[in-house]
C-alpha cells in the first residue's frame, strides 16, 4: 500500500499561501505603526515648544490680591500724588523734604497700626527721587524736644511751638512737610484712616493763631482687615500719649567779640538758679578789664553742631529791653542765643583767630539748662594789644562764665 506524504512547501498544501499572506500583513502593520512613530517624534518637540513660548508669553498665573492690599496701594498711591501736588516745585523744591510721624488714635497714643503705617509710607517714599524722608532717629529727637510721644493732627498753637523749636535747634533741617495721622476703628473690620500732609514752613501769625488756621491736606480712608481680631489688635496701644512733665528753660548765650579782658566780681557768684534775679544786689557781674587790647578776627560761636549768629531783636520788643540790660551787668556786645529749649546739657563751642600769629584759639564747655531756669553763658574773646603781650605776658584767650536765675524772666514784672 503506497504512502502518501505531507509537504508543507508543496503546492498542494493548503495552508502555504495563507502563512504567506499573514506574514506580509504583519509586517506592514509594524511598518505602518514604525511611519507613525516617526510623525509624532517630528511633531511633538514643536507643538510642545509652542506650547512653552505660548505659557512664556502670558507670564507667570495671576495673583490676587486681598481687598486689604488693594485698599492700602490705592491709598499710598493717593498719598504720593498729593503729597507731590502739594509741595513740587520745580526750581524752589524739586526734591520734597518729609519728616514721617507715627500715626496716634485721636487721643494721643501710639497704636500698633499708627507706627505700622508711618512705617509703611516712610518705606514708600523712601526710594523715590522726589522725595527724601528724615530717619526714624531724628524724628524721635524732635519729639524729644517737645516732650512728646508723637504728634496727631496738629493745630495752629501746636506747629509754631514745633516749628520753633526744631528751628532753633536744628535750623538746618530743610523740612517742608510733615506727614501726621490717626488710626481708628472703622465700620465692621476695617480701619479707619486719617492723613494730614502739613506745610511745615507754613507761617504762623497772630492772625493764624486766632484762627487755629494750618496749611495742611487731608486724606481720608478706610482699610479692611481680614478679621475682627486684626482690628483689635491693629488698635492696641503701644506708647501712652501723656506729655512729658514740663521740662524746660530759657538759655542766653552773651559774648564781647571786641577783644576787650573781662574780670569777674564778686557778685557773679550771686547768680544761681535757687533764686530769682536780684539786680538790685548785684551792680555788675562782669566788667572790663585794663589791659590794653585789639579785635579777634573770625568769631565762631556754636551749639552742638550748630553754628550761631548774633541775633537781631526788632524795636519795640521786650528782648531788645532785656538784652541792653544784660550788656549793662555782664560788659557784653552781642547776643548769640536767646530760646526757651529742653533742659539738658549742651556742648558750648567757641573759637577766633589771632591775627598776630594766625593761631587759632579755640574753648569747649558743658552748660546745663535746668528746668524753670535761666541760664546765661558769657564768652569774653580776649587778644591783648602786641603792647601788652610785651608788657605782661599775656597770652589771647576764651573764658566762659556761666550764671543762673530761678524763672524764666530776666527783668521783674511790674
Amino acid at each position: 500500500m503506497a504512502t502518501t506524504s505531507h509537504n508543507p512547501g508543496d503546492p498542494g498544501c493548503p495552508f502555504k499561501d495563507q502563512g504567506k499572506n499573514m506574514r506580509i500583513r504583519s509586517f506592514s502593520i509594524i511598518g505602518i505603526a514604525l511611519f507613525v512613530l516617526l510623525i509624532m517624534a517630528f511633531l511633538l518637540p514643536s507643538g510642545a515648544a509652542e506650547q512653552a513660548a505660548t505659557a512664556e508669553k502670558a507670564g507667570p498665573p495671576p495673583v490676587f490680591q486681598t481687598e486689604q492690599e488693594v485698599a492700602t496701594e490705592k491709598f499710598l498711591c493717593n498719598l504720593e500724588a498729593s503729597l507731590a501736588d502739594k509741595f513740587f516745585d520745580f526750581r524752589k523744591r524739586p526734591v520734597i523734604q518729609v519728616a514721617v510721624f507715627d500715626f496716634t488714635d485721636g487721643a494721643g497714643n501710639v497704636v500698633k497700626a499708627g507706627a505700622a503705617w508711618a512705617d509703611k509710607i516712610a518705606r514708600r517714599l523712601y526710594p523715590q527721587p522726589q522725595f527724601r524722608v528724615l530717619s526714624h532717629d531724628r524724628v524721635q529727637k524732635y519729639l524729644s524736644w517737645n516732650s512728646l510721644g508723637t504728634v496727631g493732627k496738629l493745630d495752629a498753637a501746636g506747629l509754631r511751638l514745633l516749628q520753633r523749636r526744631i528751628n532753633t535747634m536744628d535750623p538746618g533741617n530743610g523740612i517742608h512737610a510733615l506727614i501726621t495721622g490717626e488710626v481708628k476703628k472703622g465700620m465692621g473690620r476695617s480701619l479707619q484712616l486719617q492723613v494730614y500732609l502739613v506745610n511745615f514752613a507754613a507761617h504762623i501769625g497772630e492772625m493764624e493763631l486766632e484762627k487755629n488756621f494750618v496749611d495742611m491736606k487731608t486724606l481720608w480712608t478706610e482699610i479692611p482687615l481680614p478679621t475682627e481680631q486684626a482690628v483689635q489688635e491693629a488698635t492696641e496701644v503701644l506708647t501712652r500719649g501723656e506729655k512729658e512733665a514740663f521740662s524746660e528753660g530759657r538759655f542766653l548765650i552773651l559774648a564781647n567779640t571786641r577783644g576787650y579782658p573781662l574780670v569777674e566780681t564778686e557778685y557773679l557768684k550771686m547768680l544761681t538758679k535757687e533764686q530769682a534775679f536780684a539786680w538790685d544786689k548785684i551792680p555788675s557781674a562782669l566788667i572790663v578789664g585794663r589791659e590794653e587790647y585789639t579785635m579777634p578776627k573770625q568769631v565762631q560761636i556754636g551749639a552742638g553742631t550748630v553754628t550761631l549768629e548774633p541775633i537781631e531783636v526788632p524795636f519795640g520788643s521786650s528782648k531788645r529791653l532785656e538784652h541792653s540790660f544784660l550788656h549793662g551787668k555782664f560788659a557784653t556786645n552781642e547776643v548769640y542765643f536767646d530760646e526757651t529749649i529742653p533742659a539738658m546739657k549742651y556742648q558750648l563751642n567757641a573759637s577766633f583767630i589771632d591775627l598776630k600769629n594766625n593761631q587759632t584759639y579755640s574753648e569747649t564747655m558743658e552748660v546745663e539748662v535746668f528746668s524753670g531756669s535761666t541760664t546765661i553763658v558769657v564768652l569774653s574773646f580776649f587778644v591783648p594789644s602786641e603792647k601788652e603781650r610785651i608788657r605782661s605776658g599775656i597770652h589771647p584767650h576764651i573764658k566762659i562764665y556761666p550764671a543762673y536765675g530761678k524763672g524764666l524772666e530776666i527783668l521783674p514784672r511790674g
